[in-house]
This record gives structure tokens, C-alpha cells and sequence, in this order.
């Protein structure tokens, strides 16, 4: 009989473990991946829910199998035995997810370190010590572009947040739009702040969520690996129209961001306010249905920054809600 438990007991051990690996393994509760970052996340998360689900399953297997053998047979009005506790099993039970909470949280932060710094992410099989990225040279009429090797292959876009709408700004080239293009495989470094209350940068597909801090500068970095379109999301309840406070992330082959780049510093012949442009493709883009209300609401919140540049942002988010 004993030897019958102990294989019992190694069967459901092996049942229990293979149902954990295959559950944390295709639970398909992620959307998909879109950015180096996210492959590292998802092996965290993985690993956690593989953890998770062979607890829930020993204890709640262990639950079903205590009040089925051990239940009160029918007729017995006795008390159940007086059970002093069992200081081995305490200790283990103590013991064993402590250790685990301690090994998890060693390596989220080893996770969070990665994807800070991109230590450990591959890049697309190619040289990004070749990358190129564009700089406009100021002795050079019509902003014709150079392109030059960044010392990381790097590229640099300067984000803003502000009620409700994202602007995205690359310095190198002063090219301003409402969606954030990136070139697939090359390492995207944004620094970004919020003109008025606080906000949050997320995107479900790269598992990157960072917050907006009125009056400081946050960073946060990437390498999207799969060309693509993906939501950007205020992840922070920043006001009454916050649910419309939304943007793309528009991967592209290194070729066509070039070629998008260059169409939007032609385009600031015509418009020398950039900002302007970025407020109406982002009313048009989205169909705002804001009320006066909610523009003498923009306003009043954001004249303190930029009183005419402002202006020209919300001017030109009406005549495009007009049009």
C-alpha cells in the first residue's frame, strides 16, 4: 500500500507539473509582442505563472482531497481529533515561498534593469554601429538632410503629454508629429514630460508603460523588433476626456521612416509651427468631439506654458473638428 501511495504520489507530480509548464506557456493572456522588451517580460511573466498555477493547483487539489477523505461519515457527532501542529510543516510552508517571493524578486529586477538599459536585448542580425539616423545641418538651405552614425545607434524623440493629446518632437531633425514613428531594430531612447497634470506612456504590444511627470523629465527606452501600428495609451486618468487621450506607434523599415522623415521636414517649410501641425493631425486623425466647454477647458490649462503657441494648437484643433 505504501508503495502504491508513493507512485500515486509522483503521478500527480509529474500531472501537476506538466499542467503548470503547458498552462504558463500558452495561456494567451498577453497581446502580442512587438519590442525586444516585451520577449524579456513575457519569460517573467511566464515563469511566474507557472508558479503560480502549480500552487494553485497543489492547494487546491490538496483542499478537494481533504474534504473528500477526510469528511464526517453520516451519524458521527463526535469532535474531530485535537491537532497540536506540526512545526516541520509550518517551517516548510514558511520556507518555501519565501524563497520563491526572493528569487521572483531578484529577477524582476534584473528584468527591469534590462529593459532600462537594453542589456542583454539582440538586435535584427544587423550592425547598428552602421545605423544612421538624420541631422539637419544649419548651413544647409531647405533643411536638407545628412545622415551620420550614432554612437549607439540610437535616436533620440523628446515627448510631451498634455489634455489630451501627445506630441512627439525629434530634435535632431525638428520634425513634430502627433504618432510616434520609429525604425524597426534600431534603439529608440524618448524623454518626456507632461505640460500639465501627470500622464502615463503605455503600450500594451512592448509591455512599456512609464509615467509623465508635470514639471520633471522621465525616460524610457525601447527597440521595436516587428513593423507594425500599436496603441498608444494614457495609462493614468489625467481628466474628464482622458479616454481619448491616444496615439500610434508606427514601426517602420529603417527606408520608409527615412523617407517619412524627410516629407515632414519639407512639409515645415510650409508651416513653420510645428506644433500647430501636430494639434490638427491629431483632431483630424481621431475625430474629437470636444464641446466648447472642453476647449476653453484646453486652453485655460494650458495658456500658463506657451500662451501663443497654445492658441495656435487649439485654434487649429477646432478649424480640424470643424472641417
Amino acid at each position: 500500500m505504501g508503495i502504491l501511495n508513493n507512485i500515486l504520489l509522483v503521478a500527480a507530480g509529474v500531472i501537476l507539473t506538466l499542467a503548470s509548464l503547458w498552462f504558463g506557456q500558452n495561456h494567451h493572456l498577453l497581446p502580442e509582442t512587438a519590442a525586444t522588451e516585451a520577449e524579456l517580460f513575457d519569460g517573467l511573466f511566464n515563469t511566474t505563472l507557472v508558479i503560480a498555477t502549480g500552487i494553485f493547483l497543489v492547494v487546491e487539489g490538496l483542499l478537494l482531497f481533504c474534504a473528500f477523505r477526510f469528511r464526517k461519515p453520516p451519524g458521527d457527532d463526535t469532535d474531530g481529533s485535537p491537532i497540536e501542529g506540526n512545526i516541520l510543516l509550518e517551517v516548510v510552508w514558511t520556507a518555501v515561498p519565501a524563497v520563491i517571493i526572493l528569487w521572483l524578486a531578484v529577477d524582476s529586477f534584473d528584468v527591469y534593469q534590462r529593459m532600462q538599459t537594453g542589456s542583454g536585448i539582440l538586435m535584427l542580425g544587423h550592425d547598428h554601429s552602421h545605423s544612421t539616423q538624420m541631422v539637419r545641418h544649419e548651413d544647409m538651405p531647405h533643411y536638407q538632410e545628412t545622415f551620420v552614425a550614432s554612437s549607439d545607434g540610437g535616436l533620440r524623440v523628446d515627448v510631451t503629454g498634455m489634455q489630451y493629446a501627445w506630441i512627439f518632437s525629434y530634435p535632431e531633425t525638428g520634425v513634430v508629429s502627433s504618432e510616434l514613428h520609429v525604425p524597426v531594430g534600431q534603439r529608440i531612447h524618448l524623454k518626456m514630460t507632461a505640460q500639465d497634470v501627470n500622464h502615463a506612456f503605455w503600450v500594451p504590444q512592448f509591455r512599456l508603460k512609464q509615467d509623465l511627470i508635470a514639471g520633471s523629465t522621465t525616460e524610457l527606452s525601447f527597440t521595436a523588433n516587428k513593423v507594425g501600428e500599436y496603441p498608444i495609451i494614457c495609462a493614468e486618468l489625467c481628466g474628464p476626456y482622458h479616454g481619448i487621450m491616444a496615439s500610434q506607434l508606427i514601426v517602420e523599415d529603417p527606408e520608409v521612416f527615412m523617407t517619412w522623415q524627410q516629407e515632414q521636414m519639407a512639409a515645415l517649410q510650409d508651416h513653420p509651427q510645428p506644433t500647430q501641425i501636430a494639434a490638427s493631425a491629431f483632431a483630424q486623425a481621431y475625430h474629437m468631439t470636444l464641446d466648447q466647454e472642453a476647449l476653453s477647458h484646453l486652453k485655460e490649462h494650458s495658456k500658463h506654458e506657451n500662451p501663443q503657441a497654445n492658441q495656435g494648437i487649439t485654434g487649429q484643433m477646432h478649424i480640424a473638428m470643424q472641417s
